[in-house]
């Protein structure tokens, strides 16, 4: 952590809007943007779900953390994955013309697989920089916008590039992403501040590297209340990843149509931004100790609206096997509006709790070893989502959405019953 303030012209509040808007655009072209641009194509839905496996990339990426930590610097990471990933974008741009696509989907594929490993790089030193260049009271005060910078790219992304894609050209669409991510490189060599983190000592021998890379990991899960920090982490969004899983399918059963769900979903997301800097704020002011308990209920108590809606599912689910008209069944439907009540009430909670999480996380990194420890952290949660989310569609074939919500909301209690012993953790010291 510095003793002076970074030299640097742009203010942490900029810095921290525009690393972290970097962050969230590949994320979005990777888990939102190509599966629709797969479905544009008319490529069959096994290959449509294969974008979910380059959640693993983002979950492996504790591996190669202690790596960052001890090459080069975290400013210098940043700005050279950005760069790369936005030649990466640009070829992907070239690929995605008519004339080009007859030739198979292959080369897209291995280019999203770098663009996901370049992705997860910039995470560890975005991650890093931000923990390295803030102090502790800074970084919950700062958590808000890096959230929200986050979620505007994914807005960008899942909305703005997708529309683009489909009115206009998917070249477009690509080659505006990349020329986003070049600009964010050449902005941030320009005027994001030197000087974080580089007189951390680091080793420069393969042994006293690998001890490095054990001594992370080592505190990490030696801290005061390891078990309990660690089972906290997993289980605090299950729920929410549930929800967001199949959220969209139990919509479309309910009769909302494509345009009404981007209409919807663009609500849900600004008021996960909204809910993102209330907690910041919120956090910065009473600590992380007294916000967490109420956030944590308060995200828990917003999932069962979704079991509210899966009802609805059920009148209209006979009325069509009994082959009643399609007018009678839509009077079951719950209305767009009520919809969109139920999705920006959850997004608003689940943006707090996002918020709540990062700090949470944030308190429990060793000062020697925060790109690392922050890395392994959330590869934990992502992992618990990404292997939820893959069996959540059988589930949910399986068992109806009145039982898989059900479920869903059910996954929250975990989190509830580990929140005082996790709240009780001690906190790292600033």
């Amino acid at each position: 952590m510095p003793t002076t303030p970074p030299a640097g012209r742009a203010p942490p509040t900029v810095w921290t809007a525009s690393t972290y808007f970097a962050e969230g655009l590949p994320w979005s072209l990777l888990h939102q943007v190509a599966a629709e641009f797969f479905t544009a194509l008319g490529l069959p839905a096994r290959e449509v779900g294969y974008t979910s496996a380059l959640h693993l990339l983002s979950t492996l990426k504790f591996l190669w953390s202690p790596l960052v930590d001890l090459i080069g610097t975290l400013r210098g990471w940043m700005i050279a994955t950005q760069a790369l990933m936005g030649a990466a974008i640009g070829a992907i741009a070239l690929l995605a013309a008519p004339t080009q696509l007859s030739g198979g989907t292959a080369a897209i594929w291995a280019l999203l697989v770098v663009i996901g490993a370049l992705s997860a790089t910039h995470d560890i030193a975005c991650d890093g920089y931000y923990m390295d260049a803030l102090d502790p009271a800074r970084q919950a005060r700062f958590s808000g916008a890096r959230v929200a910078a986050f979620r505007a790219a994914m807005l960008v992304g899942s909305s703005g590039l997708v529309y683009l894609g489909g009115s206009a050209s998917w070249p477009l669409a690509f080659g505006l992403a990349a020329a986003m991510l070049g600009g964010l490189a050449l902005l941030h060599r320009l005027t994001l501040p030197r000087g974080v983190g580089e007189a951390r000592p680091r080793a420069h021998d393969l042994g006293g590297r690998l001890r490095h890379v054990a001594r992370a990991y080592l505190r990490f899960l030696l801290q005061p209340g390891a078990a309990w920090v660690l089972a906290f982490i997993v289980t605090y969004k299950l729920g929410d990843a549930l929800m967001f899983s199949m959220s969209k399918v139990l919509l479309r059963e309910l009769g909302v149509d494509t345009a009404a769900r981007g209409l919807i979903n663009g609500a849900g997301t600004i008021a996960s931004i909204v809910g993102a800097v209330i907690a910041g704020a919120w956090i910065s002011k009473v600590t992380l100790t007294r916000a967490l308990v109420p956030i944590t209920v308060v995200m828990a108590a917003s999932e069962p609206l979704y079991l509210l809606l899966a009802q609805a599912s059920l009148p209209i689910g006979l009325a069509e096997a009994f082959g009643a008209p399609a007018a009678l069944a839509a009077l079951y439907a719950p209305s767009h509006a009520g919809v969109a009540a139920v999705l920006v009430c959850e997004q608003l909670f689940g943006g707090m709790a996002t918020a709540a999480q990062m700090v949470f996380i944030m308190r429990r990194c060793h000062p020697e070893h925060k790109a690392a420890h922050f890395a392994f952290a959330t590869a934990l949660y992502a992992l618990a989502q990404s292997l939820s989310g893959t069996y959540s569609g059988v589930v949910y074939e399986a068992h109806g959405p009145i039982a898989y919500f059900g479920l869903a909301s059910a996954a929250c209690v975990p989190a509830l019953l580990l929140l005082p012993f996790a709240a009780r953790a001690e906190l790292r010291p600033s």
